[in-house]
């Protein structure tokens, strides 16, 4: 079970959290209606509270024309040699900030700087928290001040705040190519989900029209929620809030229709695992864990490399699923992990003062974004409290 609890850590780490379906407690399903046209809509969102989704929208085939367009190679007219990331801060700082129960968190955060002194600030995001996350550490504090703007994923503030916004983003929810997803999925799998969703009081026949990522996240709304973290408190979206209350520009290094699109781009064989994941014994179990525990290691700036998949897989049941398991990865790490990467250089190289916040396993491992500034030529330097 070993891939499992990867796979769950995977998932909680990187998923938006947009409040579609049910992802964050205080949502309904009520929004979903309209863009099915279906008057069946359920009375209520279920009683249980919700966990993380798990889906974890993936990018698209461009980025955003919001956000500068990355280069389709490493710069190399810019930045000079790094050694590896240094362990102390050149600018000292204070102890951070801790909470009314006492408790201080240090995440990590890093100054990435070229030859000619350009800098941006970095930090990993968790797309779930509690009350902790409105105390950052000082470090984090002066990073942010000295930023002119602030760059995520993608915007999800205005979708947090009124989930009907959803559904502009309707075509990319839908199939519009005559199948449903009955076509798409295992019969094993679909009658899966069919029965768990009913069981929850929650299937609409009107649903079939969904496309996988849509059920996996209305799948993840039969999840009781048992570690007490809300997407409320998702650290992109604590950043998002503050910086419009203080005029900074939020720039998006992505945006949801780009997420979406990539998912979409994920093949049948592995829409059905990711579907059939939830349908595992003890599911529920690994997910609440896996969560919690990679939360833990973000509020200590202590996140493993081990989490991070990438590479081969030598612990999945067969060689079937190792390949499905490394598309996964290929779309939804490390072919973002590139683009965030020639976004950021492209940052420095304007000279634009950014704090740069994506999700926090983007940046570990080989391939990661810290890995591939470094080859890049750019000095990574952590922070420190």
């Amino acid at each position: 079970m070993k891939h499992k609890k990867m796979l769950c850590t995977l998932l909680a780490a990187l998923c938006l959290t947009v409040p579609l379906y049910g992802c964050s407690q205080n949502s309904s399903l009520q929004p979903i209606f309209p863009i099915l046209g279906s008057s069946n809509a359920p009375e209520s969102a279920p009683t249980s509270e919700p966990s993380p989704s798990t889906s974890d929208p993936t990018p698209s085939t461009s980025p955003s024309t919001s956000d500068p367009t990355p280069s389709t190679s490493p710069s190399t007219s810019d930045p000079t040699p790094s050694t590896s990331p240094s362990t102390s801060d050149p600018t000292p700082s204070t102890s951070p900030s801790s909470s009314p129960t006492g408790e201080t968190i240090t995440p990590a955060a890093w100054k990435v700087e070229d030859r000619n002194g350009h800098i941006i600030y970095m930090m990993g995001s968790i797309h779930m928290g509690d009350e902790a996350v409105n105390y950052m550490p000082d470090y984090v504090e002066q990073a942010y001040q000295s930023c002119d703007s602030i760059a995520v994923e993608a915007d999800i503030s205005g979708v947090m705040e009124d989930p009907s916004l959803a559904q502009q983003y309707a075509p990319l929810f839908l199939y519009t190519d005559g199948t449903t997803i009955e076509d798409h999925l295992s019969p094993e799998t679909y009658q899966g989900a069919v029965n768990k969703l009913t069981a929850a009081g929650l299937y609409n026949a009107a649903y079939n029209r969904f496309r996988p990522f849509i059920w996996t996240s209305l799948l993840s709304t039969t999840i009781t929620n048992t570690i007490n973290l809300d997407a409320a408190n998702g650290v992109d979206l604590k950043f998002i809030t503050r910086a419009k209350a203080d005029n900074k520009p939020v720039r998006e290094i992505e945006s949801l229709t780009f997420q979406f699109e990539m998912f979409n781009s994920f093949s049948d064989e592995l829409s059905d695992l990711m579907v059939a994941e939830y349908l595992q014994p003890n599911f529920d179990t690994y997910t609440n864990e896996s969560t919690l525990d990679l939360y833990e290691q973000w509020k200590a700036g202590t996140v493993s490399e081990d989490l991070v998949l990438s590479g081969t897989f030598t612990d999945v049941d067969s060689s079937e699923n190792a390949a499905l398991y490394q598309e996964y990865i290929d779309k939804l790490i490390l072919t973002r992990n590139r683009s965030m990467t020639n976004v950021a250089e492209q940052y420095l190289q304007n000279g634009d003062k950014v704090f740069f916040l994506v999700g926090v396993l983007h940046y570990y491992g080989e391939g990661g974004i810290l890995d591939l500034l470094q080859k890049d030529g750019y000095t990574v330097t952590r922070l420190h409290p």
